[in-house]
């Protein structure tokens, strides 16, 4: 179990009857499931992003051969 000591009672009152949450710690669970959809939404349109050149070697760069 994680203590979290919240500085905004009112944001947190309100995410709780908005979302329609028994307990404080329902809310945030839900909030931290909300916020790593976020993460992974973000990683994934990453994908396909980086372009690697062809001729890039990588043993090179480290000095080896």
């Amino acid at each position: 179990m994680i203590n979290i000591n919240i500085n905004d009672d009112n944001s947190a009152k309100l995410a709780q009857q908005l979302g329609h949450h028994q307990n404080l710690q329902e809310t945030i669970e839900k909030a931290l499931e909300i916020y790593l959809q976020s993460l992974q939404k973000e990683i994934i349109q990453e994908f396909g992003k980086i372009d690697f050149h062809e001729d890039y070697d990588y043993k090179k760069q480290r000095g080896r051969q």
